[in-house]
């Protein structure tokens, strides 16, 4: 399983339409809107790296009023701190 979280910028008084369009999409777990460099932030589930790559590509790029993205892989913790 692949987690990340891809941040998007939007198009002035679009966020509302691109946040409820993007939530109903299965591979999104969580949403949220911010304020600041980025609009919104999904936390995303996916299979593969492929499957993430098509989805933020054919489904969030394509997104009405998303202009930018930026997408961020998941570390596992094993990965990055050693017991003992």
């Amino acid at each position: 399983m692949i987690i990340s979280y891809t941040l998007l910028r939007v198009l002035p008084q679009k966020d509302r339409e691109v946040y409820y369009a993007i939530k109903e999409l299965p591979q999104v777990k969580e949403i949220i809107m911010t304020y600041g460099e980025y609009d919104l932030i999904c936390k995303i589930e996916s299979n593969s790296l492929e499957e993430l790559d098509n989805f933020i590509f054919n489904k969030i790029r394509t997104t009405d009023g998303v202009t930018a993205t930026t997408t961020l892989l998941q570390a596992r913790p094993k990965d990055i701190i050693k017991d003992g």
